[in-house]
């Protein structure tokens, strides 16, 4: 248990902390973050060069995004569709590179992974619509029946926000969601987030999270159902599979 407890020590401080953490101290800090964020989000996204990727990857577009699909034996009839967390701000980490390709690899679906368009250049809708089009495109390669959705964190939030909007639009469904970690409600006001769970956390902050999505949200409240999905509507759901730790 040591071992394993330093080797995570040792992972977290090394790829995490520097990279993921959302851990702002002022305004000012957060503004500066941002301001590098808006360089990143605008270069192109790359395969992370320590990770050999086992599955075939084929780079592709859909308009202006970027859009990255994995698949194993080029079977491409199923397909998962994910969509990474990182509170609409941060592009996908090597974890979850290593994660979609595994994920390819036990699974024989297509995974596709979708670099949607991110805060501080854009807001919500843009990221809905780049993510509605990225959708439709595979209803028409397989039909919803065979596509699932799957996202983590903010990107579960995102996954089941997008399917209520297909609920609202009369649009056929995904056939399953896979939330892991989902960011459900942006308010952070569930009364067992307390004080003492906040300051042990050494990756995110309340400040932090709602620094970040209301720069996502665009003065959108985030109680609304659109950033909340919690607060959205529950029925015509497909099967939900939620994980979290």
């Amino acid at each position: 248990n040591f071992m394993k407890t330093r080797m995570v020590n040792r992972i977290v401080n090394k790829y995490l902390l520097h990279n993921r953490s959302i851990q702002f101290k002022s305004k000012d800090e957060f503004e500066s973050f941002m301001e590098r964020r808006k360089d990143i989000n605008r270069a192109k996204h790359k395969q992370p060069p320590t990770l050999n990727v086992k599955a075939n990857l084929d780079k592709l577009s859909l308009g202006d995004m970027q859009v990255f699909r994995f698949n194993f034996r080029h079977e491409k009839n199923q397909k998962i569709l994910y969509l990474h967390g990182g509170y609409n701000t941060l592009q996908p980490s090597p974890f979850h590179w290593r994660l979609l390709d595994k994920l390819t690899l036990n699974t024989l679906h297509e995974v596709v992974l979708p670099i949607y368009p991110k805060s501080p250049d854009y807001h919500y809708l843009e990221t809905f619509k780049a993510i509605r089009d990225v959708y439709n495109q595979l209803v028409e390669e397989v039909g919803a029946d065979n596509i699932v959705m799957m996202g983590d964190g903010s990107g579960g939030g995102l996954a089941l926000s997008f399917v209520q909007s297909l609920i609202n639009d009369n649009q056929e469904v995904p056939r399953k969601l896979f939330l892991l970690s989902p960011l459900l409600d942006a308010t952070l006001t569930n009364p067992n987030i307390t004080k003492t769970l906040e300051e042990n956390d050494i990756l995110v902050s309340r400040f932090g999270v709602h620094q970040l999505m209301k720069s996502w949200t665009n003065d959108l409240p985030l109680s609304d159902a659109r950033i909340s999905p919690l607060y959205g509507t529950l029925k015509g759901l497909p099967p939900i599979y939620m994980y979290g730790g």
